[in-house]
């Protein structure tokens, strides 16, 4: 089975790498359903499907099988804007693998993830912390940058500085140039990571960046437009609540009305488009 890829996962979106096939063939037609619905960005279709794969590694009552759809399931949850389920699917899963003497840490990571994304920071900070001795240098950089990102809501700076410092220089350029961008309040430097996610097909984590350039651009008129982009592109992703505050922001910010009529307009489509879950 083929388990979708750990380090764009976090607040981004993913890719997915061969790992060991089923030899059945029904579980194997299931995870490849999925991995396309994924890819094609049908991230509610991934969900039926890997739900289905999972329920199939149960009847084979095969740990590996369990855990890869598992953690794939609760990655299209969390794609698909559904926190509290792929909360819900990595608990489980920990819990059943436990049982089996069995430990993942990736899911410790999707629940730090789902946490962050429900504003639960103190839980979600408790659980990126345990995984900053991971052995796996893609975990351990994976949650320095979710903690940067909660220490920056929380206005820490040494927080911050402390994640940016503990990231080895195997992390994720994007999440790096984030952070650093946080750090400097820096629009250019969120622009550069905008394009890092770009280049890397990470197109949740570039709108997050060009909405974090237009937070802290100087001149109204590009952070309007930053905001226009960041809006459109959250909302060709079904990130409607993301893509409803930052066209909101563009219009409140819009210096002429031919660029407030854009972001009212990119608001009306925005609201006869079928979102993904709403959790």
């Amino acid at each position: 089975m083929k388990r979708l890829t750990l380090v764009l996962l976090l607040l981004a979106g993913c890719s997915s790498t061969p790992k060991s096939k089923p030899q059945d063939p029904t579980l194997s037609r299931l995870d490849h359903a999925g991995d396309i619905a994924f890819d094609l960005e049908q991230p509610d279709q991934a969900v039926t499907q890997f739900r289905a794969a999972l329920a199939r590694a149960h009847t084979a009552d095969n740990a590996s099988a369990i855990a890869d759809a598992g953690f794939n399931l609760a990655t299209a949850e969390l794609r698909a804007g559904r926190p509290h389920d792929a909360l819900r699917t990595a608990q489980e899963l920990t819990a059943g693998l436990a049982r089996r003497g069995i430990v993942d840490p990736d899911f410790e990571l999707i629940s730090a993830t789902a946490l962050f994304r429900l504003d639960n920071l103190p839980a979600s900070a408790r659980a990126a912390n345990r995984l900053t001795a991971a052995k796996s240098p893609a975990l351990t950089n994976a949650a320095w940058f979710l903690l940067g990102l909660i220490a920056d809501q929380r206005h820490d700076r040494t927080g911050l500085e402390k994640a940016i410092a503990s990231m080895t220089p195997a992390a994720d350029p994007g999440d790096l140039a984030e952070l650093q961008a946080r750090l400097a309040h820096s629009a250019p430097l969120a622009l550069h990571a905008a394009d890092l996610r770009r280049t890397q097909l990470d197109y949740r984590g570039m709108a997050r960046a060009l909405a974090l350039a237009a937070q802290y651009s100087a001149n109204a008129r590009n952070a309007t437009d930053l905001y226009l982009r960041a809006g459109r592109s959250a909302a060709g992703q079904g990130d409607a609540a993301n893509a409803k505050a930052w066209l909101g922001s563009a219009r409140g910010l819009a210096p002429d009305t031919a660029l407030r009529t854009d972001a009212e307009h990119a608001l009306h489509d925005l609201s006869s488009r079928p979102a993904h879950g709403s959790n």
